[in-house]
């Protein structure tokens, strides 16, 4: 994604994301399609025009979590409102010319989570394991 396509305030608990034109998605119709691409209808290249997804609202903290064992730590927050717009299409020249709008009011999120993390060689705690 292009430089500035998010933007993150992880202890304010918010985060925001767009992006445009993400080409080379595959649209196969149908569960059954998307296993095969010998079924009829077989595989559709599809365009992802926009997607905008905004994360806020804070209901659950989970700070200073460090697991010394798997080398990870790192403070993430649990979310409670999360906004997804995406508009996606197939061409005409597909024969097909499917377009997708979704809409932001009414999508469901049932779990979100936005944090910082420390793994690896970036693992350093505080206080020693």
């Amino acid at each position: 994604m292009p430089d500035g396509s998010g933007e993150v305030d992880v202890h304010g608990g918010t985060a925001e994301f767009h992006a445009e034109n993400i080409c080379a998605v595959f649209d196969a119709f149908t569960v059954a399609n998307s296993g095969s691409p010998d079924r009829p209808l077989g595989f559709v290249s599809g365009r992802i025009d926009s997607v905008d997804i905004k994360w806020s609202g804070v209901t659950k903290p989970f700070l200073g979590i460090v697991d010394c064992t798997n080398h990870f730590m790192g403070d993430f927050y649990q979310i409670g409102n999360v906004t997804i717009a995406v508009t996606a299409t197939t061409p005409q020249s597909t024969g097909h010319g499917f377009r997708f709008v979704s809409d932001p009011a009414t999508t469901t999120v049932n779990y979100a989570q936005i944090g910082r993390e420390s793994n690896g060689s970036f693992f350093k705690p505080l206080t020693p394991c």
